[in-house]
């Protein structure tokens, strides 16, 4: 996956609607399937800042991301359900984060009598 930085700010962009986005940490960048997709868009928002004498260059960084896995192969763990389509999956920036979080659902679901896990995935 891929992801853009800002680099006056260290931080990556966000999408947030069709023409709005934000810079925040690795956790919520949007990523990208293609490098080449990444890059268009990293020259839009290059080319949106320069004309209003901003100095801003941005940069697309391959990063890994984490899925949960159901263990029981019906799909992943979403911000909604834990049979979601791949392409629907909550997204972690660490392995680490992942793991916290397939603890904290197993456990929130087990004491409601759903018994479920969930594996780390990398996409």
């Amino acid at each position: 996956m891929y992801v853009i930085k800002n680099l006056a700010n260290g931080k990556y962009y966000r999408k947030l609607g069709t023409e709005t986005h934000q810079y925040v940490g690795i956790e919520n960048a949007t990523p990208f399937s293609k490098w080449k997709k990444a890059k268009q868009k990293a020259d839009i928002l290059h080319a949106a800042i320069c004309p209003i004498g901003e100095q801003v260059n941005f940069k697309v960084e391959q990063h890994k991301f984490y899925v949960l896995k159901n263990q029981n192969d019906v799909g992943y763990a979403s911000n909604v359900s834990w049979t979601a389509p791949k392409e629907e999956a909550k997204l972690f920036a660490s392995e680490e984060d992942a793991k916290r979080e397939a603890i904290d659902l197993a456990t929130t679901m087990a004491r409601v009598g759903v018994e479920l896990s969930f594996k780390v995935e990398e996409i």
